[in-house]
């Protein structure tokens, strides 16, 4: 059985991690989905709503969905769940706000947070793969999903989660195409550390887009422009896909170049015909054979939800 969360290390007290300082962090034993639950005190509020980054984390999630409605349920504590509000700043609010524009980018900000956390931890070469996964050895450790939300005055917000694998066996895996921290670093991994890890990160680069006036191309002092740091991470960049558009669109398959400002995937077709995917399901192709590769089309990791998009963020495998 995987140690339970050190709740005293996340929550504010006297105990908190010193990394956390100033981070409203939440922990429920059980949930149905993280996600629902920030997006439904959104809504309900103002008396108990979260306020900006307000962090909801839970042992075990009963309704968890991945891309496209699937369901996914994991044993309980085999995952690190977490999701955060992202609200827009009132007009007499101190920090700058994200236009509605921008919000679309959460998602890569937190699969960011997750692949450094991931990283320092493990030493284990997480990697994004566009839009909403990460990747680690090709197979997916690691899915996120947003919504929009609203709350009762009608602003409009964010609710982004991860669902990170982190004790999972091989015989829990649906597929080859998923993998865990358990399996790849050969034994336990510390959630409650990684959980930490995630939280610092998420919130010092919403800091950073929110400095840049919510634009991908703007460095700010001490952090590059968010669309070089993404290239960087992107591993599906230079590698051969298949983009599994919406119904009625046959796949594109191609060499991924690039990602725009807008956040599109750029893919050469084999045509040679240069197309940005907004949405659609990536999958990594082997270069030797052209067929799916390990990672492609995984039922991924625990997921907070799936429910609706974000803003211009089709979580449901569009736009990040």
């Amino acid at each position: 059985m995987p140690a339970p969360l050190e709740t005293g290390r996340l929550i504010p007290g006297p105990t908190q991690d010193p990394r956390l300082s100033g981070a409203a962090v939440e922990v429920i034993d059980s949930l149905t989905s993280t996600n629902d639950e920030l997006v439904r005190r959104l809504a309900e509020g103002p008396e108990g709503a979260p306020g900006h980054l307000h962090a909801l984390l839970t042992e075990h999630q009963t309704a968890g969905r991945g891309r496209r409605d699937r369901t996914w349920t994991t044993p309980r504590g085999s995952s690190a769940i977490v999701s955060f509000a992202v609200l827009p700043a009132r007009e007499d609010a101190a920090r700058p706000t994200l236009p509605p524009e921008s919000l679309h980018w959460l998602t890569l900000l937190l699969a960011l947070a997750v692949r450094g956390a991931i990283r320092e931890q493990t030493g284990l070469p997480a990697e994004l793969k566009w839009p909403n996964d990460l990747l680690v050895g090709g197979r997916k450790i690691a899915g996120i999903l947003a919504r929009a939300a609203h709350d009762a005055a009608g602003r409009l917000g964010v609710v982004v989660g991860v669902g990170v694998n982190t004790g999972l066996r091989p015989e829990d895996l649906p597929s080859e195409a998923a993998t865990s921290l358990l399996i790849e670093a050969g034994g336990e991994v510390d959630r409650t550390e990684l959980l930490i890890g995630v939280i610092e990160r998420f919130r010092r680069l919403v800091a950073d887009f929110e400095a840049a006036g919510g634009s991908v191309l703007t460095a700010t002092p001490g952090a590059p422009a968010l669309l070089e740091t993404v290239r960087g991470a992107l591993d599906t960049l230079g590698r051969r896909v298949r983009v599994q558009r919406s119904e009625g669109q046959p796949d594109l398959i191609g060499l991924a170049q690039d990602v725009d400002a807008d956040g599109a995937l750029v893919v050469r077709a084999d045509d040679g015909e240069l197309v940005a995917v907004s949405v659609g399901d990536v999958v990594h192709l082997r270069p030797e054979s052209g067929t799916w590769g390990p990672g492609a089309g995984a039922e991924g990791p625990t997921a907070p939800d799936a429910a609706s998009p974000a803003p211009r963020a089709e979580t449901e495998g569009g736009r990040p």
